[in-house]
């Protein structure tokens, strides 16, 4: 009966642990997918706003195109009615900006973070099949240490290393500078 027990325990903890990573991979998907909505709704208000305000520009370009030609004269003409109008939707407009770069950081920071888990379960992995290793004396202690070590180093220069490998996607150094520097941070 003790081996039909532990087979339970057993099945019921992989039960749990994939039921908690998938509700954490859940929560993930659902903040990510609202916060992109909401960076698309932002966008699209933003859009209305620019092509309401690009029809009041044109209405005084109009206007001081028909006083020129009405009066063969170019100075200036009162606009202060189409700026009235205007003046609610550029604050706005403003104020969207704002809440779109506040959202895109949210994002960022979510996607950031999302990324050093992902480097720590994957420094736990290492260790796991590092000490695996080590008790089957496939490596020696210096190899299990040194190798422990380079994988500690990606986890604690996590910062430094997305960096450099968004300037190698942006162009501005190449693969080999890029992996010459990585290998600098982790060796």
């Amino acid at each position: 009966m003790g081996v039909f027990d532990k087979i339970t325990n057993t099945a019921k903890n992989v039960g749990s642990g994939i039921v908690s990573g998938a509700v954490k991979v859940g929560s993930n998907v659902g903040t990510s997918v609202q916060d992109n909505s909401e960076i698309a709704g932002l966008k699209m208000k933003i859009n209305t706003i620019e092509q309401e305000l690009d029809a009041s520009y044109a209405t005084i370009g109009r206007k001081y195109v028909q006083y020129v030609m009405d009066t063969g004269d170019m100075p200036g003409i009162d606009v202060s009615d189409v700026l009235k109008l205007m003046d609610p939707k550029i604050t706005q407009k403003q104020e969207l900006e704002k809440q779109l770069i506040e959202a895109q950081k949210r994002v960022k920071d979510a996607d950031v973070l999302r990324a050093k888990e992902k480097a720590q379960q994957e420094f736990e992995a290492e260790k796991t099949k590092l000490d695996r290793a080590l008790q089957m004396d496939v490596i020696s202690q210096d190899e299990y240490n040194l190798k422990i070590s380079i994988a500690q180093k990606k986890v604690d220069n996590f910062e430094e290393i997305r960096r450099i490998e968004a300037q190698c996607n942006m162009g501005l150094i190449t693969e080999a500078e890029k992996n010459a520097k990585i290998a600098s941070l982790t060796e």
